[in-house]
């Protein structure tokens, strides 16, 4: 399995336009491994004691606006976050600050609304320091141009997903970047169950190295059906870019078409965090409840799942990544049998 990560890694490379890449079993493995990798390298005792290891750097700094549930895969390995500035603005001076010995990385999160300084300038801070910057980007490459802005920026490690635009695998993900952290995580994510004379990292090091035993991220293992499935996909989506968002986007539309003039008002965004457009449903414009709608639909023969993200201010989305043909009708007759029951629901109880 080494061998065909290696083989795979610099296949993904090639076509993705990074230095190197390992596959893993999703982005927030993605993380974790890449967080392990960070504060341990190669070091056996390091690697032997995550995630209780200490005496070491092990703070990931991260922006408060940059902050999500995912930040557990970062502590899962050990890391203790130490959180820079407020939600809507943080000074380039509180990130400096933050970056002392105790330091082993940073966590930055592309997309998030602020005032908050450039990833160019705290790559530029974390390098002085020889400090790595980690990108989230499950959510927001593809596109490629922006896997390659981040690191042209100078990131050194991005998670990316493989099930998401890629439309590989769901157990699937990528790791790129540096050559030399991305080596780093088969320590923590390969069968290590080997003999010091004979472990073959050891006999081409110039240095003395024990193996450790298994990695965190033993757990995480992928397996071949994963990583030819992505190698696949991501073949796929090279070649031929945005193909696959073809079929749903017109679901979408027809959808937008569909719904009844006065139902529900919805609003069509061209883009959006996910690169396709969106549909919203503004249920707080048509005097219902979003969660009460979430149940309404969910409990169908049929169920269906709408994006709840914004449901706090009334408003649930529809993305087409995930349809396929006849969804549109299917959705737009849901949503109108919900709204109308809803109504009747509420009509009862005035």
């Amino acid at each position: 399995m080494d061998e065909l990560e290696r083989s795979a890694g610099r296949e993904l490379a090639r076509m993705l336009g990074v230095e190197s890449a390992y596959v893993t079993s999703g982005a927030s493995a993605a993380l974790t491994l890449a967080t392990a990798a960070i504060i341990a390298g190669e070091d056996a005792a390091k690697i032997d004691a995550l995630p209780r290891v200490e005496g070491v750097p092990r703070d990931i700094v991260v922006l408060a606006a940059h902050r999500d549930p995912y930040d557990r895969a970062l502590e899962a390995a050990g890391a203790r976050l130490r959180v820079v500035g407020y939600p809507a603005t943080t000074h380039l001076g509180e990130v400096d600050r933050a970056l002392d010995d105790e330091t082993a990385g940073v966590l930055y999160r592309p997309g998030r609304p602020g005032d908050h300084p450039p990833l160019s300038a705290i790559c530029e801070l974390a390098a002085r320091r020889g400090i790595p910057v980690l990108i989230d980007g499950a959510l927001y490459a593809p596109p490629l141009e922006n896997l390659h802005r981040w690191m042209d920026a100078g990131a050194a490690l991005v998670a990316l997903s493989g099930g998401k635009h890629f439309r590989g695998p769901q157990a699937s993900g990528i790791l790129c970047g540096h050559a030399g952290l991305v080596d780093l995580v088969a320590l923590q994510h390969q069968d290590m169950d080997e003999r010091e004379a004979t472990w073959i990292r050891g006999a081409r090091s110039t240095t003395p190295l024990t193996p450790p035993r298994q990695g965190i991220g033993r757990a995480m293992k992928v397996g071949r059906e994963q990583i030819a499935g992505l190698i696949a996909a991501v073949t796929r989506y090279v070649e031929a870019p945005g193909a696959d968002d073809e079929p749903g986007i017109r679901e979408l539309q027809q959808l937008r078409a569909l719904l009844q003039p006065g139902t529900i008002p919805v609003i069509w965004h061209e883009t959006s965090v996910l690169g396709v457009p969106v549909l919203e449903l503004d249920l707080a414009a048509a005097g219902l409840d979003a969660d009460s709608f979430v149940t309404a639909l969910r409990e169908r023969d049929q169920p269906i799942f709408l994006e709840e993200s914004e449901a706090w201010r009334g408003v649930l989305q529809v993305n087409p990544m995930g349809l396929t043909h006849g969804d549109g009708r299917t959705i737009a007759e849901a949503v109108t049998a919900a709204a109308r029951a809803l109504r009747g629901t509420e009509g009862e109880h005035q």
